[in-house]
């Protein structure tokens, strides 16, 4: 066999090799694409290249949720808006190698995805987010969060849940994120009030108190939080607004805070 035609066996060769490996990584590039279609929810994780990386992270090594994971012609790692085609996108959503030109860092997007998430959802005693694809588990802790933002850096550390039924369902769990975040953001009536949860039947949402002092006053009073007993009676009498019942007059009823507040504390007849 002469030189030619050991040079033309070995390009063939070469060029059976470059197919097989451009048509493997296209079918991983189409497979990685469709696991990502339908990730619209923020607090659910976008599939990345490698298994159990969850979608809130510092260092992101994945597209964000509802983005497509694409390598251009030059090898640069990037996340479209759609799916690419041929290697090309119209609108680049950001990159996941080193930020060039006008190409926001998936880092970056990763992180205000997290801040958004940690003010929609987390109580200010625990302001920051966590989130684990490998176990499902989202909330809030008072810790710093771990590097892949899957949980605590301190597991013992304070924290709380968010579930995956949604909102109405987290009301009936005195332990939820939300109820938590509720109870802290409930403002005091007077200086120094403490607050607290009080369960009136299972299965209903807890109703929010706090005990208040007024002025000149030496005996402690107790009110309920106006929007978390509206809560409790839209699921235990829901046509109490029709009922003109007198216990039903938050205008008035300063076992109620906000009319306690206007009445007792500020002494304003309207």
């Amino acid at each position: 066999m002469n030189s030619s035609t050991l040079g033309i066996l070995g390009l063939i060769i070469f060029l059976t090799v470059v197919t097989v490996a451009y048509i493997k990584l296209r079918h991983w590039q189409e497979g990685f694409e469709e696991q990502l279609e339908g990730f619209t929810d923020p607090t659910v994780a976008a599939i990345p290249p490698a298994a159990n990386i969850t979608p809130i992270q510092k260092n992101a090594t994945f597209c964000p949720p509802g983005s497509k994971y694409f390598v251009n012609d030059n090898g640069d790692s990037l996340c479209c808006e759609h799916v690419p085609e041929n290697r090309k996108c119209s609108k680049i959503v950001c990159t996941l190698s080193a930020p060039t030109g006008n190409i926001k860092s998936c880092n970056d997007i990763h992180n205000q995805l997290r801040d958004k998430l940690a003010a929609t959802f987390c109580p200010p005693s625990m302001p920051n987010f966590f989130a684990s694809e490998a176990t499902g588990k989202k909330g809030c802790t008072s810790s710093a969060i771990t590097t892949s933002g899957d949980g605590p850096l301190h597991p013992t550390s304070p924290k709380c849940v968010i579930g995956d039924e949604g909102p109405i369902a987290d009301l009936l769990n005195k332990d939820s994120c939300l109820n938590t975040k509720r109870l802290e953001e409930m403002k005091c009536i007077s200086p120094g009030c403490t607050k607290s949860f009080h369960a009136y039947k299972p299965d209903t949402p807890p109703v929010l108190t706090q005990t208040y002092t007024i002025v000149d006053e030496n005996t402690p009073r107790v009110c309920t939080d106006d929007d978390s007993m509206q809560l409790y009676l839209d699921k235990v009498e829901p046509n109490w607004r029709n009922s003109n019942k007198a216990e039903y007059d938050f205008a008035t009823n300063t076992q109620f805070c906000a009319a306690a507040k206007r009445i007792l504390v500020e002494k304003r007849v309207a």
